[in-house]
């Protein structure tokens, strides 16, 4: 019953830098611009017309000779592809006959990790399949991971369908308010909600970079005022016990990935293969993530696919070779998957990693350890791009970065960064210049022409520009699991990048 697979839509997360103060700037005028205007009163989910009436009847008597266990199945794959009518057929055969059976509640039946059909027709952008599950029911629980559908529509900036399931739920609420039988377990959804990684729907809003989805999610009631100041308590440390060994506590709302971004079988050190290991943390203050002042970016704390890119090109076997007995420094390193990955594959003689934030700082650290690097010097150092007395004193042959330019003013900021760490001349046994390395997404970036530009020119010339491969944007979890890819990072198969290398000249 379903269309031919087709990849599932998602946003394109948006890495922090040094300079955000503008971008939260605009968004708190946005919601008070938009809380000024009179809010109408919402209104239910419309039940969607059959968009094929010819077609329907065959669509019903396939829909008759599916078993329970295949009508749950079809119903999640037709809600992700959005065909409505075959949702609709699914339903007016088998959700009649779930009462004490083993179908029972199809419509909020879920995959292995816990994704219902509105999950996956909200994350895909699908108005109508949306709209026909919440007419005939479907309740908006989370996942397995404390994701909504709310969640996924906003990380995949779907602001009519956020602005759908908002509305629906208002009503909802309100008629259960006004009833005298109310239900007490019907409620307006909250766009502050976190899920198990300590993000909300608006949090996945403005790293969607969606601004009409962010519009919509700041409208909302929920999005009050003085709990976006305020933001979130910082995270505390687990008093559950104490780690084996004696090590550090485990924080709440963290997990380990374990990477392999070799490309071949003789990626090995002393007979063993290699993986990264790096810890992730949820956003200490995820509904007001960049903060007042470029110190207090917390988005560090999360992986950010661009990163992943970038660590798939400094794990190439081409890129391992150049990378021997050189000096490398991150700058908005995060959670230092490409530089540790360059640690870990290759033989530098030094990495540095930098960000500014003290948690994320904190967190580089951690990862450090993680990995117990010994074939090179691996350090972490703050660095403030305006300020350069922070820069290192020694200057890099290589100068990395991952998705950092997201508005125009950042631009002179990261160029004055590049030129005060980078070598101004190559090395004696290296004809190659020292090399500026940058990923982002093709698209979506505000400034970002605007630095590839100015890195054209002013003793820099632009040696490399071109598409991420297909091999660097498949799983990279050394586990192979599709399912916890696609949870943590769906955006990596669906969002094209580009690979960017600058030479000093």
């Amino acid at each position: 019953m379903t269309n031919p697979k087709a990849a599932p839509s998602s946003s394109n997360k948006k890495k922090g830098s040094n300079k955000t103060q503008s971008k939260q700037s605009n968004a708190k005028q946005q919601q008070s611009s938009n809380k000024q205007q009179s809010k109408s009163k919402p209104n239910l989910a419309t039940l969607p017309p059959i968009e094929s009436p010819n077609d329907y009847p065959e669509l019903l008597e396939s829909a008759r000779s599916l078993t329970p266990q295949e009508s749950r199945e079809e119903l999640l794959e037709c809600a992700r592809y959005g065909e409505t009518d075959a949702v609709h057929a699914i339903l007016e055969i088998h959700h009649a006959k779930t009462i004490n059976t083993e179908n029972s509640d199809l419509i909020n039946t879920a995959d292995s990790a816990g994704n219902t059909a509105l999950h996956k027709a909200a994350a895909n952008g699908h108005e109508n399949t949306v709209s026909l599950l919440l007419c005939l029911g479907a309740k908006h629980i989370p996942n397995e991971n404390g994701a909504t559908p709310l969640h996924w529509a906003a990380g995949a900036g779907k602001h009519v369908v956020c602005q759908i399931l908002l509305d629906h739920f208002d009503a909802l609420s309100a008629s259960a308010e006004t009833a005298t039988s109310s239900s007490s377990d019907v409620k307006s959804l909250d766009v502050l909600l976190k899920n198990s990684f300590g993000r909300s729907a608006l949090t996945e809003a403005f790293t969607s970079g969606n601004t009409e989805t962010v519009g919509v999610l700041l409208n909302h009631d929920s999005a009050e005022e003085e709990k976006l100041i305020g933001g979130i308590k910082k995270e505390e440390v687990d008093d559950t016990g104490d780690v084996e060994g004696g090590g550090e506590p485990k924080k709440k709302d963290e997990i380990v990935h374990e990477f392999d971004f070799s490309e071949s079988d003789d990626v090995t050190r002393n007979g063993e293969e290699r993986s990264v290991l790096i810890r992730e943390l949820a956003i200490s203050h995820p509904d007001n993530p960049f903060g007042q002042s470029a110190k207090d970016d917390t988005t560090g704390l999360s992986i950010w696919c661009a990163s992943l890119i970038m660590a798939r090109w400094l794990s190439s076997p081409s890129m391992r070779s150049r990378l021997q007995n050189k000096h490398i420094l991150e700058l908005g390193a995060g959670c230092a998957v490409p530089s540790l990955a360059a640690a870990v594959y290759s033989t530098p003689s030094s990495v540095t990693i930098s960000d500014l934030n003290p948690e994320t700082m904190d967190n580089i650290e951690h990862n450090i350890g993680l990995n117990s690097i010994k074939q090179c010097e691996v350090a972490a150092c703050t660095i403030d791009w305006e300020d350069e007395a922070t820069y290192p004193e020694k200057k890099m042959d290589y100068v990395i970065c991952s998705d950092c330019i997201y508005q125009k003013d950042i631009v002179p900021l990261l160029k004055k960064v590049v030129l005060g760490t980078i070598k101004e001349t190559p090395s004696e046994i290296d004809n190659n210049g020292p090399s500026f390395l940058y990923v982002a997404p093709e698209g979506g970036r505000d400034g970002l022409p605007e630095f590839i530009s100015t890195m054209k020119s002013n003793g820099f010339k632009c040696v490399k520009e071109e598409f991420a491969s297909e091999s660097y944007r498949e799983n990279p979890l050394k586990s192979g699991d599709e399912e916890e890819c696609f949870l943590h990072f769906h955006e990596l198969a669906s969002t094209t990048y580009v690979l960017y290398e600058f030479q000093k000249c």
